[in-house]
Formats: structure tokens, C-alpha cells, sequence
């Protein structure tokens, strides 16, 4: 209500007889009103009467560093979405797929980072979830154990995936070290020209190396390859998968034939030089490595490809300590390449997540595993490797290689200064970046495209992705597998209480 101020005003009249004029004052209404205005309840809503803060004075000297004249939205729009770029709140892609060529010249991931700084949140949303939505297969091997199980093993199961599980002692999933879908000596089996992942000679090779602890002279690989030839020859004749328990017993104890094609020296000399691989071999199937690839694949293994797109072979109840986890993920990664080699043509897409990358990273082994991911192109195969302090991997390891290697590189939080120093030696980041990476928040990654200079992402999720790659539950106590329709109620309930 607004008030008028009080006026008055000046009347002329006569005063009797003389005729003079006087003025007499006359006074007006006190008060004017005049009606308010209404108040919109939908501008009310969006904050059309809240108060404007006031702007800062500035110059163009100083205005100069706010550099908006070079802000520019980037022009590609296909790919996965990881989140929120910091600096200028633009949706920011990171897919391996949709940057090669233009960005990339690779197709393989490293994420890096301390425990608890969100890389897990990242690779099950980034790389597994939004990547089955566009079209994608993954397959997954988890080591990281939750509540007795592996950590992918509720999302797994939400989806409608089987958990493939493999245990010691052969009463678990069995991944033959011999299977026929394993190429005998690593001949191509259709697919693309030069692209010829490892087979089972360099496989069972590397595994002896490890197990012997020593590089195997000329006549032991001699005698390990011939008698690989002999022992698939025999299977495929009797229309059955070698073994690596009758290639054993076939260095051991050589048919008198079997150096037929050597000369009469080689049936002479055969038992000796067969003989410290043919133990080791037999030491691994009857011990380290008794029911997990000394036996034929089991079904659900041989058909994950073909059942669902989301491939979970959980490795979290093998031990650390010893051959069979590396052995087992290593086979498994030739194993995945030999298959996609034989069906390249059909261009499907897949990814390989490895969480513990530092297991397969290991001695002979972590060289065929290695060696795999250098034919990622060819075999459109994208392995995301996940690492933590990389100032404690030798400057020689194949760990070192794999994550030098990555054509993408995402960088969590680091509480080690040495751990953040060596990734931005390792990286050739600018100076000073040592300090961002061990002052990121939780879910903060820096990410380097290629040659592209980093960028500060800010992961996000929905409700549903986040119910989904819950990694807390053996700490809370809310352990147990949903379901879908579990999930989206379970989302929708958030997203309303938000």
C-alpha cells in the first residue's frame, strides 16, 4: 500500500465590505491507496521475487582470465556419458569406441586410483552398464570378494546374468587350458590377416615359465610343442578336448612313435627333455591348478557368449597367492580373443573389465596377456585395467606397459604423493598436477584422452546406478541382490525423496 503525501491548497475569497481578497487554505484527502499487486505463485515458484545478488565491479584486464572468448561446446555427441566436465558443467564423453580415429589411436582404458575415491562406481556404470545399453557385450572378471562372493555378483543378478564361479579343487566352473576354441599353435582360424592371438603353446609356455621359475631351453619348448601336436591330434581323432594332464603324461612317457618325425636322436633324448616340464605340468593339474583348467570347459562357460551380453566369471574365491588366479584370468583373456578372432567379422564390440589388474600383470603370463591387448583394434576388444599405487610397479613389469599402454587413462583421487608424482611422470602431465590428484573428492577424476590435455570429470549417477553398483554393502549390512523391478521401485523412491 502506498501513501501520498499531504497537500494543500490556496482558495481565494472576498472579505466583507473593503472588498479585499485573502487566500484560505483547503485541505485534500490525507491519504491516497492504491491497490498492490498480485503475487504470481508461478513466478513465486521459480524465483521471481527472490532477492538479485549484486554483480562485482570488474575491468577487462581482469576479465581476461575468465578466457570466455575460447569456451566452445564440443561438436561429437555419440558415446557413453561419464559425467559432468567441473570447469564448464558440459555433459563429458569417455568411450573408447567413439574417440578412436579422431581422438584416439587405441582402444584400451586404465583407471588409477586409491581404494574408496570411486573407480568401482566408475567401471560398473561407465564401462558395464551405459555399455550394455549401447549395444555392447561385457565380460567381467572379478576378483574384488563382497559378503562370500564376487563384488559384480548382485549387478550380475539384477540383470539376469549367470555368475560364472570358479573354485579350487574342482567343484567350481572350469575353463580348459587345452580348449579347442584356443588355436594349437596359434594359427589364424578365420577373422582378419595379422591379427592371431596367442594359442596354446604360448599359453602353456608362459605357464611353465612361472611355474619352473625359469625361462625353458630350445629342447624343452621342442618337446612341449610336439607334444601338444600329438595330444590334439589324438583327442580330435576319439572326438574329445585335450587336457594338460595327458600332455604330461605324454612328456613323461613318450609313445615309441612319437619321434617319427624327428629322427631316431629325438626318441633317443625325448624322456629327457621332457621331463622337468612334464612334472611341473603335472604338479599344476594335480595341485595349483586342480579343477579350474586341467579338465574340458564347462558348458556355461563355452556358451557365455552366446546367453546373455553381460559375461560375470567370478575369480573371487581362487587365492592370491600362488598360479591359479593369474593362470585363470590369463587363460580366460586368450580364451575371449581366440573367439572374437574366429567371429571378427560380425564387428561386435566388447569389453574386457579387469579390476585387479596387477594379477594378470605378472611374469610370463602378464606378457600373453599382454600381447592380447596389443590386437585390441583388430579384434574390437577393450580392456579397462584397473590399478592402485603405481609407484610400487616395477619400471619392467608388464603392469607398467599395460597402463603406459591405455589410449584413455582416467585418474581418481591419490593420498601418496610418490603414487601422484609417478603418474604425472608417467603420463607427462603438466607440472603442478600432482597436487589436483590428491586433492580430488570422491567420485573427481582427472581424464586424458590421447593427446588431448585432462580434463576435471565429476561422475554421476542416476538413483537406479547408483542402487545398482552399491559397493557397501558388506560394510552396512544391506547385502543381498535385487532385482529390476526391485531396483527401479527402489530409484524412483529416491528420485521422488530428492
Amino acid at each position: 500500500m502506498l501513501l501520498r503525501p499531504h497537500r494543500t491548497r490556496a482558495r481565494r475569497t472576498t472579505s466583507g465590505d473593503s472588498g479585499t481578497e485573502r487566500e484560505t487554505p483547503t485541505a485534500e484527502p490525507q491519504l491516497s491507496r492504491r491497490r498492490s499487486p498480485r503475487r504470481s505463485r508461478w513466478l513465486d515458484r521459480y524465483g521471481w521475487y527472490e532477492p538479485r545478488s549484486e554483480g562485482a565491479w570488474s575491468t577487462t584486464r581482469q576479465a581476461e582470465a575468465w578466457n570466455l572468448a575460447t569456451s566452445r561446446r564440443r561438436v561429437r555427441q555419440d558415446g557413453v556419458l561419464a559425467g559432468l566436465n567441473t570447469i564448464s558443467g558440459e555433459l563429458e564423453i569417455v568411450d573408447a569406441f567413439a574417440a578412436y580415429g579422431a581422438e584416439t589411436s587405441g582402444i584400451n582404458v586404465c583407471v588409477i586410483g586409491d581404494i574408496g575415491r570411486g573407480k568401482s562406481s566408475w567401471i560398473k556404470t561407465v564401462c558395464v552398464l551405459r555399455q550394455l545399453v549401447a549395444g555392447r557385450q561385457v565380460v567381467v572378471l572379478d576378483k574384488k570378494p563382497q559378503a562370500g562372493r564376487g563384488e559384480y555378483t548382485p549387478l550380475a543378478q539384477a540383470l539376469g546374468a549367470e555368475s560364472i564361479r570358479f573354485r579350487t579343487g574342482g567343484s567350481g566352473a572350469r575353463l580348459n587350458l587345452l580348449d579347442p576354441a584356443i588355436s594349437a599353435g596359434g594359427e589364424r582360424r578365420g577373422g582378419i590377416d595379422g591379427v592371431v592371438p596367442a594359442g596354446q603353446e604360448a599359453l602353456v609356455l608362459a605357464v611353465l615359465t612361472d611355474a619352473m621359475a625359469r625361462d625353458l631351453d630350445e629342447k624343452e619348448k621342442a618337446a612341449v610343442g610336439a607334444g601338444l601336436t600329438l595330444v590334439n591330434a589324438e583327442a580330435r581323432a576319439q572326438g574329445r578336448d585335450p587336457v594338460i594332464r595327458e600332455l604330461a603324461m605324454r612328456l613323461l612317457d613318450p609313445h615309441p612313435d612319437d619321434g617319427c618325425g624327428f629322427g631316431q636322436r629325438w626318441n633317443e633324448r625325448a624322456l629327457e627333455w621332457g621331463l622337468e616340464p612334464g612334472l611341473a605340468l603335472l604338479r599344476l593339474a594335480d595341485r595349483d591348478l586342480r579343477g579350474l583348467v586341467d579338465e574340458p570347459t564347462s558348458p556355461a562357460v563355452r556358451d557365455a557368449l552366446e546367453t546373455h551380453p553381460l559375461v560375470h566369471m567370478d575369480l573371487s574365491a581362487l587365492p592370491t597367492d600362488g598360479p591359479a588366479l593369474r593362470v585363470v584370468m590369463t587363460t580366460a583373456n586368450t580364451w575371449l580373443a581366440n573367439k572374437l578372432a574366429a567371429r571378427s567379422a560380425v564387428h561386435e564390440q566388447t569389453i574386457l573389465v579387469v579390476e585387479e589388474g596387477w594379477h594378470v600383470a605378472v611374469g610370463s603370463t602378464g606378457e600373453v596377456f599382454r600381447s592380447n591387448s596389443k590386437l585390441s583394434r583388430g579384434l574390437a576388444l577393450s580392456t579397462i585395467s584397473a590399478f592402485h599405487h603405481p609407484a610400487d610397479t616395477p619400471l619392467d613389469s608388464p603392469a607398467r606397459a599395460l597402463m603406459g599402454e591405455a589410449s584413455i587413462v582416467v585418474m581418481f583421487g591419490q593420498a601418496r604423493a610418490d603414487d601422484a608424482a609417478e603418474t604425472v611422470r608417467m603420463y607427462r602431465l603438466p607440472t603442478g598436477t600432482e597436487d589436483t590428484l590428491m586433492r580430488l573428492g570422491r567420485g573427481q577424476a582427472l581424464v586424458k584422452i590421447g593427446s588431448r590435455d585432462p580434463i576435471l570429470v565429476t561422475h554421476i549417477r542416476s538413483p537406479f546406478e547408483a542402487a545398482l553398483t552399491d559397493t557397501d554393502a558388506a560394510i552396512t549390512g544391506e547385502a543381498g541382490a535385487l532385482s529390476i523391478s526391485d531396483l527401479a521401485r527402489t530409484s524412483l523412491e529416491t528420485g521422488e525423496a530428492q
